[in-house]
């Protein structure tokens, strides 16, 4: 439980650890080599989930081999690594500037083409982002704490990474990133059900428009965030998940709200789980 408040006090200071210490862009690193080696196969897919979580268990356990109390810390550090809360929240109201979405910075967070859409469409993707790292960067990683340890919480961002990189449904990693979506799409079968639950704490209506419209398998946080602001968010040629009128500015900074609450939520549920266990 106090590595879990070291965890968000490191948080509250600093978005991110710095690049060359940090565990998930040396994840991304080990992908990216090895996007660049391997042939584009089904059973060479296997190999860049499999190493980046070998990897994840071996820092997460080097902390036994370090005495009190730098192994708080540094496990606290590698919590710290595997969450995302201030970092999307900066990188969200980066995207507003003067009332407007920029598409540029919202092309930094999302993979779409954000050249041929309108401001309510970019700002769908804003809101839309924000919802999915609620699960990706708080939800999930702190429910797999709660139960593994930090071994949990750094497996699921490795695997996660993973999915980042190579989960696409086109060219190469049709093949190359399905094993590594599918592991993503197991770790985050629960968290996104268990998303429903927390949103319908803020609002009934995200909860059943969470039950209404799912884009893909574990897509509940995004129409549970449309229901609660009551807008409708899109992506062209993909989906549309009509709870209301088209999205303004200033949803994004209330989803971004939103987003801080159910964070703090999520961070109070795992600290009353550390205290149960």
């Amino acid at each position: 439980m106090f590595e879990l408040l070291l965890a968000i006090s490191f948080e509250l200071v600093r978005a991110e650890p710095p690049e060359k210490i940090h565990p998930t862009v040396w994840f991304g690193r080990i992908v990216g080599f090895l996007d660049n080696i391997l042939p584009a196969s089904v059973l060479s897919g296997l190999i860049p989930p499999v190493l980046t979580v070998s990897v994840a268990i071996l820092l997460a356990g080097t902390a036994q081999f370090i005495q009190e109390p730098f192994r708080t810390l540094f496990s606290a550090y590698l919590l710290y690594s595997a969450i995302s809360v201030r970092s999307m929240i900066e990188h969200a109201m980066a995207c507003i500037q003067d009332g407007r979405p920029n598409a540029s910075m919202v092309g930094r967070i999302v993979s779409r083409d954000v050249d041929s859409l309108e401001d309510w469409q970019l700002n769908s993707a804003v809101i839309e982002s924000v919802a999915e790292n609620f699960v990706d960067g708080v939800l999930a990683p702190l429910l797999y704490y709660s139960v593994f340890g930090v071994y949990g919480a750094l497996v699921y961002r490795a695997v996660n990474t993973c999915d980042a990189m190579l989960g696409y449904r086109k060219g190469k990693y049709e093949r190359f990133g399905k094993i590594s979506a599918r592991f993503d799409d197991v770790l985050n079968y629960i968290p996104s059900r268990l998303s429903l639950l927390l949103f319908m704490v803020l609002n009934r209506r995200s909860f059943l428009c969470g039950l209404k419209f799912n884009p893909k398998l574990n897509g509940h946080a995004i129409p549970a965030m449309a229901g609660l602001l009551g807008i409708k968010l899109e992506k062209p040629g993909s989906y549309s998940i009509n709870c209301g009128r088209e999205p303004d500015a200033n949803d994004v900074v209330r989803a971004v709200h939103y987003f801080k609450v159910l964070s703090g939520m999520t961070v109070i549920l795992a600290l009353i789980s550390g205290m149960l266990v």
